[in-house]
């Protein structure tokens, strides 16, 4: 049997045209539906994508709400910002203090004169020899380095060279001025104050280390001055100053680091009267963290208010995750949490958001009072706290004890011995009488120097007095946040028989000394941590899948079904598309034989006919 190489050969029909027309729509009612559906699934990926996005963004701000430096912060001020600057770390004490700058640190610089070479003339160029040896330069208490000079290389451009990339050098620069007398050596110290003080020693080639030749031309003391040959131009110079009329120098710069606790201040020049640093709690900070947490909250409403939104009659479309469930539950539980009382155990007026000036208007947005929240930060700020905090350890806080007035830092407290416990550590402070430490300023100056002091920090603050003078005070701090570093106060008092009355050391003991901070404030249900919980569930986190992330996970499983219905379709398509290539093949095969068969046929009674007529002529 004969065989057709194309459909339509045998029937002149176009039979491959009409196939794959009846594959095409067949597909396109098998496809239409799964493409569709496709097509509906990685939209709403796209959606979860874009509220997982919208979620994550607000719990950032959560985050930032419950941030340990956000009710931690603290803005320090100087009142003569010309004469000292101050900066304070987020645990410092809130308080003034009375600041006075005696005198600014200044560092050393030394000179050299004229400079005489190897034949003892006067050098008129830097790069001219003055003989070698070895120059031993030590700053303070600091390690010495040592620079070796090689006689045929020992000009001062050399010499300036070696001592600046010396190994060891702890902040010593060497230069060359150019005067119209010749070439001046400068010799500068980097830092100010004595303990930056720069000694050189000299081991000069020619064995002699004092004269004024040779290597030793660079020699210095600032104990022997008359027998040193570099002249100093600037002494180093102690900064100085006081804080509450205490007197404190710094040795190494004009930065005051350790006098008040947590505390910088930089002299900057002498002041001729006392200013004042003031430390206050970073209301600013606080409110901008609360102010971010409400544009968050109402950025993340919106999107909701968008993915879920209905579509209408006038033709706006509805949101592409219009209806779902995991909308309407982020938005039940959100409200749930805003609407509620956080913490009872807050004060009157206090437990709600609304308590501190943040609404929930009838579209679900939220608006801040910032007036009434900075008013309240003011006066409340612990509680205000307490109430957004995501827990206690967020706005832990230094202890900080203030004893009552005393007169002058000078007034005598009797003796006995302070036993100061800071948790559940403890040391012991003997105060004599007629003794240094028998005054208040002593017995400050005692407890920071105990050598197992067990983490507070004394300080004197002085307030007024009421009568146009002032009064003396002892602080004590903790240097450590929380419950873990809260400080007792123990005395044995040598005065009388009562560690616990208002007169001698016993002024000091707990019992009378008055808690300005807290240790620590404990908020376990705060705003933010409720808010967090909710949040989790939803971006998950921990090992553990959220509920956007798995709803996800079950379109992503559907687009697999898809894609498996759909390759299922285009095999049975693909077998149907041979069934009916075989059967019009079979089709064309029988037209094309019988139409070859006519052929004969017509042919065969063509030379019959033919032959009759031939016949009938003859």
């Amino acid at each position: 049997m004969a065989s057709i190489s194309s459909l339509g050969v045998g029937s002149g029909l176009d039979l491959q045209a009409l196939v794959d027309g009846l594959i095409a729509g067949e597909q396109q009612r098998k496809f239409t539906g799964l493409n569709r559906r496709e097509a509906i699934a990685n939209e709403r990926i796209s959606a979860f994508g874009l509220l997982k996005s919208s979620v994550s963004l607000f719990n950032d701000s959560l985050l930032s709400l419950g941030n340990v430096s956000t009710f931690q912060g603290r803005n320090a001020a100087s009142s003569d910002a010309d004469s000292f600057s101050v900066s304070a770390a987020g645990n410092a004490a809130t308080g003034s203090y009375s600041v006075e700058v005696v005198a600014t640190g200044q560092a050393q610089r030394l000179t050299g004169g004229s400079f005489v070479d190897v034949t003892n003339t006067a050098i008129a160029s830097a790069d001219t020899a003055i003989g070698g040896g070895t120059l031993t330069i030590q700053q303070g208490g600091q390690p010495s380095f040592a620079v070796t000079i090689n006689s045929a290389t020992s000009s001062l451009n050399e010499i300036v060279a070696a001592i600046n990339s010396a190994e060891g050098n702890t902040g010593v620069e060497a230069s060359i001025i150019n005067a119209d007398s010749g070439p001046v050596l400068v010799i500068n110290a980097n830092d100010v104050g004595t303990d930056n003080q720069v000694t050189i020693t000299v081991d000069d080639v020619d064995t002699n280390d004092t004269d004024a030749q040779g290597l030793s031309q660079l020699s210095f003391d600032a104990s022997n001055i008359p027998g040193s040959n570099l002249t100093q131009a600037n002494a180093a110079l102690d900064a100085q100053i006081t804080v509450n009329g205490q007197t404190v120098t710094s040795n190494s710069g004009n930065v005051f680091s350790d006098v008040i606790s947590n505390v910088s201040i930089t002299a900057l020049a002498e002041t001729t009267s006392a200013g004042t640093v003031t430390i206050t709690k970073d209301i600013d900070q606080a409110t901008s963290a609360v102010s971010d947490f409400v544009d968050s909250f109402n950025a993340l409403t919106t999107s909701v208010k968008d993915l879920g939104r209905a579509g209408n009659e006038d033709g706006a479309t509805g949101g592409i995750l219009v209806g779902n469930s995991v909308l309407r539950s982020l938005s039940g539980q959100l409200r749930s949490v805003i609407f509620n009382v956080i913490d009872e155990t807050q004060p009157e007026g206090l437990r709600t958001l609304s308590d501190i000036g943040i609404n929930i208007d009838r579209e679900g947005q939220l608006a801040l009072d910032s007036s009434k929240l900075a008013s309240l930060l003011e006066t409340n700020f612990d509680d205000v706290a307490r109430l957004l905090a995501a827990d206690g350890n967020a706005i832990a806080q230094n202890q900080q004890l203030q004893s009552v007035s005393f007169g002058t830092v000078s007034s005598e407290l009797g003796e006995g011995d302070l036993t100061i416990s800071v948790g559940d550590t403890s040391f012991t402070v003997a105060i004599s009488a007629g003794a240094a430490n028998n005054t208040l300023q002593g017995v400050r100056d005692a407890i920071n120097a105990a050598g197992d002091n067990a983490g507070v920090t004394a300080s004197i603050i002085l307030v007024d007095d009421g009568l146009g003078g002032t009064n003396a005070q002892l602080i004590l701090t903790a240097d450590e946040v929380g419950d873990e570093s809260a400080i007792a106060v123990t005395v044995v008092d040598g005065s009388d028989a009562d560690n616990e009355d208002l007169f001698g050391l016993s002024r000091l003991a707990s019992v009378n000394l008055t808690e300005n901070v807290a240790s620590t404030l404990d908020a376990p249900s705060g705003i933010v941590l409720r808010l967090q919980d909710v949040v989790a569930g939803f971006l998950g986190g921990g090992g553990e899948v959220g509920i956007i992330d798995s709803r996800t996970q079950g379109l992503t499983r559907d687009i697999d079904r898809i894609d498996d219905e759909r390759l299922v379709e285009q095999n049975r398509l693909n077998a149907f598309q041979d069934r009916l290539t075989r059967q019009f093949a079979g089709l064309d095969l029988l037209v094309a034989n019988l139409t070859a068969s006519g052929d004969f046929l017509l042919s065969q009674l063509s030379s019959i006919s033919e032959i009759s007529n031939s016949r009938n002529r003859n």
